[in-house]
């Protein structure tokens, strides 16, 4: 009797091999770390991006005196952020090389930031010294003054009136007030000096009121004058 073998029945090893499932889910320590390398990634960027978006700017190192010549030496470099309104007016580390030897039109306490309307170019070519005088508009001839003016400079403290200079030439005169960072807009005149007319102003405008007075074209008062009370 023949028995025929049934169909259910296969050959050892002719059963195909069960199918891998592909793609398994991720687990949620796999997604942590997915986020964990995003966000140093964005974070890296950003300081990156914060270290480009500087400007290194002049200060004082010590205090500036008004009058005195922009010297390298005199400042520090500090960052600050590039897009701060008033940076424009700044004096900026690129700037440097081309202000030095510039007059301060004001005083500059150490640490204060350089703007460049704190500084006047020198103009003199008769070999004297360039000086800037920061007085109120009021007391410098109501603001008229223009370069080329001849000026008399009288102090006035504790109700005593002196001429400290006389017959200075105007060299240049400030523009319209500054709106740069931390400034103290002021009227100043830049003129020309000899050295002992330079400590004279300089003692008068730390003492106490200084007046301007328009002397263009009026006979030169004197020295013996200037020495008077």
């Amino acid at each position: 009797m023949t028995v025929t073998p049934s169909t259910k029945v296969r050959e050892v090893g002719s059963q195909k091999p069960a199918r891998r499932r592909i793609g398994r889910p991720l687990s949620a320590a796999h997604i942590l770390i997915a986020v964990v390398v995003i966000l140093a990634f964005v974070l890296n960027l950003l300081v990156l991006e914060d270290r480009g978006a500087t400007t290194l700017v002049a200060v004082a190192g010590e205090p500036l005196a008004a009058g005195k010549a922009l010297e390298r030496s005199d400042l520090r470099l500090v960052p600050i952020e590039s897009d701060l309104e008033g940076v424009e007016a700044l004096v900026t580390e690129a700037e440097l090389a081309r202000l030095e030897g510039w007059v301060l039109s004001r005083a500059v306490p150490a640490g204060g930031l350089l703007d460049t309307s704190a500084l006047v170019q020198p103009g003199s070519n008769s070999g004297l010294r360039s000086m800037s005088l920061p007085v109120p508009i009021e007391h410098a001839a109501g603001g008229t003054l223009v370069a080329g003016d001849r000026v008399d400079v009288i102090s006035v403290v504790d109700a005593t009136a002196r001429f400290v200079a006389t017959d200075l030439e105007v060299i240049s005169v400030s523009e319209s007030p500054s709106n740069a960072i931390g400034s103290i807009s002021a009227y100043h005149i830049v003129v020309s000096v000899e050295a002992g007319e330079a400590l004279e102003l300089a003692q008068a405008l730390d003492a106490g009121s200084v007046e301007i007075v328009r002397s263009t074209g009026a006979e030169d008062i004197g020295q013996m004058t200037r020495d008077d009370p």
